[in-house]
């Protein structure tokens, strides 16, 4: 049996909520130029704002400054603003960089999570898309089935896209 959504009453009547969209990109040959790429496309296509914030979820400090090396680095003519969400300034910015599970309660709707860490988020629910990237490696396709099967057991429509760059 798979969920299509939940109910809320509220008022006089009841609000359906959407269950989170899961979005797998597989085959993934540089994650961080693929996750750059992804970041870039959410900002300038105005899905992220700083009310509506894109998380992007690292495993640790070290990490989330490569990512942002990357990010930096992926378009000369670009500029994508993100910082770490324990910056002062983290809740004016449309992007936000974090290692631990915490969530911006500033924001009026956190609308997309990007994955970068191994482990699920356990937030995950709190936002309506969560992306996670596969890459080529078998650990990490590895890790990548653990993460899909956690989804479906769960009731979540998981959609998959083959990367080909």
């Amino acid at each position: 049996m798979q969920l299509v959504g939940l109910f809320r009453f509220c008022g006089n009547s009841f609000q359906n909520i959407k269950l989170t969209r899961i979005d797998f990109y597989y085959d993934v040959k540089d994650t961080f130029l693929f996750a750059s790429r992804i970041t870039r496309k959410l900002y300038y296509d105005n899905v992220v704002t700083h009310e509506h914030p894109l998380v992007i979820r690292c495993k640790n400090q070290p990490q989330c400054d490569e990512f942002t090396e990357s990010v930096h680095h992926f378009s000369e003519r670009d500029f994508i603003p993100l910082v770490n969400f324990s910056d002062k300034n983290a809740k004016f910015s449309p992007i936000i960089l974090l290692t631990q599970s915490e969530i911006p309660f500033w924001a009026d709707d956190i609308v997309v999570l990007l994955n970068l860490d191994a482990k699920i988020e356990m937030t995950f629910s709190s936002y309506s898309r969560v992306i996670e990237i596969v890459d080529q490696s078998e650990v990490n396709r590895q890790k990548g089935r653990e993460k899909y099967k956690f989804y479906k057991e769960r009731g979540y429509e998981v959609f998959n896209h083959k990367v080909d760059k």
